[in-house]
């Protein structure tokens, strides 16, 4: 590819989950980011880090739990050459899954290059009408551009299938083509937790969801959520994420980072959930 900055995806919910203004956009998340570091956890990790869970809703309700997240890796001086985000189809636009087409993200607080040398090895079809209205990882990318300006390559890797059966392939070719291109990878399921249930239901749902992620058992996931109806909306990534880590270290760790919902920053009845996670080797 030349220098020249072709086939560029440009912002799909600026101006609606998050500012459509760079220096508003950047002071919004350096605001999240000192609220984060307040209420950081004071529990310690010890290995490489390997990804995490992120929420993906607008900026000002989740965006405390996706800076906790970008902080806590920060901490740790980890620098990947490549971010794949992996995250859940939510209009039913393009194949089971896909990669996204685009050669670069433009964002209001920069520009992002896609990694296609990974995303071909990625043995997936390539799709850009996938990405067309979605917004999972769209609202992730401002992070990435704030705390790895000009260093990272993004992969986003768009799941309409979220099947335990899907989840596992898609893992398996994550890690095949990580071994071949020689990447230093992180991985980020993007997803939400329980949507527009009472605070006392989500939490408790929540709860149920989480025992089985931090018991590293991706399949009881699954079953736990279509069992019990719970409404974790990227459930698909957060077991690819399960099965990748598997692949790296069956033996990975888990850091619960940050959980909260939509009624800390509006009062309302029902509330949609968010938790970020730290998954390390």
């Amino acid at each position: 590819m030349g220098t020249a900055k072709t086939n560029i995806r440009s912002p799909g919910v600026a101006g609606m989950f998050y500012p459509a203004s760079g220096d508003r956009l950047t002071s919004l998340i350096e605001s999240l980011s000192l609220q984060a570091n307040t209420e950081k956890s004071t529990d310690t990790f010890s290995g490489n880090i390997i990804g995490g869970i992120v929420p993906h809703a607008g900026m000002v309700y989740c965006g405390r739990q996706t800076a906790g997240f970008f902080e806590e890796v920060n901490r740790s001086g980890f620098a990947p050459d490549t971010v794949i985000i992996v995250h859940p189809n939510h209009y039913g636009a393009g194949p089971r899954f896909s990669i996204d087409a685009h050669h670069y993200w433009e964002l209001p607080n920069g520009i992002i290059e896609t990694d296609m040398e990974l995303g071909s090895e990625l043995d997936l079809p390539f799709s850009s009408s996938a990405q067309e209205r979605e917004h999972s990882a769209e609202v992730i990318v401002p992070f990435i551009l704030h705390y790895f300006p000009g260093t990272v390559k993004l992969v986003s890797l768009n799941m309409l299938d979220q099947s335990y059966q899907a989840c596992c392939e898609v893992a398996g070719k994550i890690l095949s083509a990580a071994k071949n291109q020689n990447r230093n990878i992180m991985l980020i399921a993007s997803s939400d937790f329980s949507h527009f249930v009472s605070r006392t239901e989500a939490r408790e749902m929540d709860d149920i969801v989480l025992k089985e992620i931090i018991a590293r058992n991706t399949l009881q996931v699954y079953r736990t959520i279509m069992v019990n109806n719970i409404s974790v909306c990227g459930y698909g990534p957060i077991m690819t994420l399960m099965e990748y880590c598997s692949g790296i270290d069956p033996e990975y760790g888990i850091k619960l980072l940050s959980r909260g919902d939509s009624g800390n920053i509006r009062d309302t009845s029902d509330v949609v959930s968010y938790v970020s996670a730290l998954f390390y080797s």
